[in-house]
């Protein structure tokens, strides 16, 4: 999972659209529930998305496999997170 350097407000995401394809957001079903560092948010589209530590995460869709990192440090602004 990562974070994105550019969501600068807790909890909100600015990855929309082209971004959100690209970097799809880890999304959280209806029953899942916050516990800890982990936070549910609600996204632009109206969709709940995970958060670590108020920042919202995402997956990387050039990662194909479990293990894959190809995202980290992404043009300095994707990290993968770290607990």
């Amino acid at each position: 999972l990562y974070t994105f350097d550019k969501d600068t407000t807790p909890g909100k995401s600015v990855c929309n659209g082209q971004c959100a394809v690209n970097w799809p957001p880890a999304l959280a079903g209806d029953g899942a529930k916050a516990a800890g560092d982990w936070t549910i948010i609600i996204r632009d589209d109206g969709l709940k998305q995970w958060a670590y530590k108020g920042k919202p995460v995402y997956t990387y869709q050039a990662d194909q496999k479990p293990g894959d990192r190809a995202g980290d440090n992404f043009k300095d602004v994707w990290h993968i997170i770290k607990e």
